[in-house]
């Protein structure tokens, strides 16, 4: 277990928030730089295998001691990393499809100068074991598992969950089976829709590599698009690999999506029992107008929506510490 940190002075969370009226729409011309998956060559292989120049606050960021802890649930290991006081308000991270728990570098370390942060890897994903067969709502039992072990509920605390991308599905569930638990559920540029078909089985090729370096350079997001902050996406991929035997290889299981039962989280965000909030990449290709209109008319009274300005689907990587002031305000704003 690692030592905590310094406390730092907190962030500024103000009036940072840009609420989207059911009208505003996106510049026409912004919809036009539509990045799909493979059209760009890998960001990182400018860079040879080394590290991006970054920042110094990064830097510290990174060099946040944490702890690492794994949980039992139903039989199989889940990783969580943890920043931050142990009693200070609890917020839970969860990533999208083929991610891990450090997807929210630097996310994670900057909100944790306030809040207790745990951030976990899905069955399959990151450093937590691999299923035979995977689900959405065992994936939900696996995010209340992590509240229930991390102590983030403990004594009747109740912490702030959020999700990204496909990891909304689940915590979707978990907001309308253990809504009382949380103080909210917020929705990082997730696909929410009303759609209970089962998504296609996608099967990853199982990708070897000689070195870190090697792996680092090839790795890309999926959508693809800009690079956004190079030094934060180099960080997502180093923790994303390891090494087996002689090689390099990364941390998911390649077949989980052939061996997942799906749901939507449709019916069960609109039934929540905690509030809820949708944070989009105003440039997500992932989170479209038209899916934002049907968001907005059909989910629970209440509900914020936020768009992060100049993002894609990737919003920790594109603009992070815009990022983490919209969930510190939005988790102020809950406490409230």
């Amino acid at each position: 277990m690692g030592l905590h940190a310094p406390r730092r002075a907190a962030l500024t969370c103000g009036p940072i928030l840009r609420e989207l009226p059911m009208s505003e729409p996106k510049d026409p011309e912004q919809k036009k730089a539509s990045w799909t998956f493979r059209k760009v060559a890998p960001p990182l292989a400018v860079f040879g295998g080394t590290r991006p120049p970054a920042p110094e606050w990064f830097e510290e960021a990174l060099a946040m001691p944490y702890e690492q802890i794994f949980v039992d649930v139903e039989g199989c290991a889940i990783e969580t990393v943890a920043w931050g006081d142990p009693k200070a308000q609890g917020v839970l991270l969860v990533h999208g499809a083929m991610a891990h728990a450090h997807w929210w570098i630097p996310v994670a370390q900057l909100l944790a100068r306030q809040y207790r942060v745990v951030s976990m890897s899905l069955a399959g994903m990151g450093n937590s074991a691999r299923r035979e067969h995977y689900s959405v709502r065992q994936m939900a039992r696996e995010i209340q598992g992590v509240l229930e072990a991390s102590g983030l509920i403990e004594g009747g605390r109740r912490p702030a969950l959020v999700a990204h991308s496909f990891g909304g599905k689940p915590a979707a569930i978990v907001a309308h089976d253990h809504g009382e638990h949380l103080m909210g559920t917020l929705f990082v540029d997730s696909q929410i829709v009303e759609d209970n078909r089962a998504v296609s089985p996608i099967s990853y090729k199982r990708r070897e590599y000689a070195s870190e370096a090697d792996a680092v350079g090839r790795f890309r997001l999926a959508p693809d698009q800009p690079p956004g902050s190079p030094y934060v996406m180099d960080a997502i991929a180093r923790a994303g690999i390891r090494k087996d035997g002689d090689r390099w290889t990364w941390c998911f299981d390649p077949d989980l999506f052939r061996r997942l039962e799906y749901e939507s989280g449709w019916n069960e965000a609109r039934n929540s029992r905690c509030p809820l909030a949708f944070v989009r990449g105003e440039l997500s290709t992932i989170v479209d107008d038209t899916m934002l209109t049907k968001q907005k008319a059909s989910m629970p009274a209440g509900t914020r929506f936020v768009d992060i300005p100049t993002a894609h689907h990737h919003v920790m990587i594109d603009q992070p510490i815009a990022l983490t002031a919209t969930i510190c305000a939005l988790v102020e704003a809950w406490r409230n």
